[in-house]
C-alpha cells in the first residue's frame, strides 16, 4: 500500500502505519493527532498532510529523508523547527498556526512556503532559500516590506491583509 487517507477520524496517533514499508502519501487531516510522523519511517514517504490536528511541535521529519511536501495547516505550532535535514522538501505549508518568526529554514530547497494566518510581524529568515518561488504571508501582522530583496527566484508573493502602509521594497 502506497497511499493512505485516514482523514476525519478521531485518531490520536499513527503508530500502526509502521507496517506500511512502501507508504508514499499520507493524508491524516481532521484528527486529534498530537505527534506527527510517530511511526517507523517508510522507505519513500514523499507527502504528509496533517491539516487540522493538535500538533504543537514539528518533529520526526528528519526520519523521512525523501519527504517533499509537508502540510501542517491549522495546528498549534509556534516555532518552525526540525526541518533542517530535509533536503528534499519543496513545499511546506504552515497556515493558521501560532508562528511569530520565520526561522530555521536555511539552505533548504523549498520552492513553496505558506505561512498565512500566523502572528508574523517581520519578514526575515528567508535569505538562504535560494529556490523559493512562491511565498504566502497573507493575514499576518507585517507592517514593513523588508527581507525580500535577496530572494531572486520569487515569482508569487501574497501579502494581503497585513498592516503594510508603504511599499518601499519590491
Amino acid at each position: 500500500m502506497q497511499n493512505v487517507d485516514v482523514s476525519g477520524n478521531k485518531l490520536t496517533n499513527l503508530k500502526a502505519l509502521s507496517a506500511l514499508r512502501h507508504l508514499n502519501k499520507l493524508i491524516a487531516c481532521d484528527n486529534k493527532i498530537t505527534n506527527m510522523l510517530d511511526f517507523d519511517p517508510p522507505a519513500n514517504l514523499e507527502f504528509a498532510d496533517y491539516t487540522n490536528n493538535c500538533i504543537s511541535k514539528i518533529e520526526n521529519v528528519n526520519r523521512n529523508k525523501y519527504l517533499k511536501v509537508l502540510n501542517l495547516d491549522k495546528n498549534k505550532i509556534s516555532k518552525i523547527e526540525g526541518l533542517s535535514h530535509n533536503r528534499s522538501l519543496t513545499k511546506v505549508s504552515l497556515n493558521q498556526n501560532e508562528i511569530r518568526r520565520i526561522e530555521n529554514l536555511n539552505d533548504l530547497m523549498i520552492e513553496e512556503l505558506y505561512l498565512s494566518q500566523n502572528q508574523i510581524t517581520i519578514i526575515s529568515g528567508l535569505e538562504k532559500l535560494r529556490v523559493l518561488k512562491s511565498l504566502d504571508l497573507s493575514q499576518n501582522r507585517i507592517a514593513k516590506l523588508y527581507g525580500l530583496s535577496t530572494i531572486e527566484s520569487l515569482r508569487f508573493l501574497n501579502l494581503g491583509l497585513n498592516q503594510i502602509e508603504k511599499i518601499l521594497q519590491l
